[in-house]
This record gives structure tokens, C-alpha cells and sequence, in this order.
């Protein structure tokens, strides 16, 4: 079987890309987060690490989009 996996350089590009579109930036998730350094917030937008399904969540909301919206497939391309 073969399933699909998440290409976190895209995924990342794409948070970057949500982000600008609806004017957020690094402070403003981490103040909504209340996560006390940005480092792993510029992680994700750098494509090291993936957010936990509960920060995905509460990154779609604030990017008003789904967690689909956010997260890019191996093979896909970010919109």
C-alpha cells in the first residue's frame, strides 16, 4: 500500500505563504499559541518540524483555512 506523506519543506513554504496572505506573523501565532519562543514557529515555516494536530488546528483558524489549506502531500504542489 502505498500512503501518502507530508513534504514539510512545502508545508512550510505554504504556512509562510497563509501567513502573509492573511497579514500574521511569527509574534502574532506565538502570542495567540501563548508558546514562549518563536523558534518553533520559524521551524515549521522552515520545514524542520511539523506542527502537533492540536497547533494545526489553531493555525487554521487564525489563517482562516482548513488543515488541509495548510499541509502539502509528497507530490502535491502548494497553491
Amino acid at each position: 500500500m502505498n500512503l501518502p506523506e507530508i513534504d514539510k519543506l512545502a508545508t512550510g513554504d505554504n504556512l509562510k505563504r497563509l501567513m502573509r496572505k492573511n497579514k500574521v506573523s511569527v509574534f502574532d501565532i506565538q502570542y495567540a499559541l501563548k508558546v514562549n519562543s518563536p523558534s518553533s514557529i520559524y521551524a515549521w515555516t522552515q520545514g524542520r518540524i511539523l506542527p502537533s494536530a492540536d497547533n494545526l488546528v489553531k493555525l487554521a483558524a487564525i489563517l482562516h483555512c482548513t488543515i488541509d489549506d495548510i499541509i502539502i502531500k509528497e507530490g502535491e504542489t502548494d497553491v
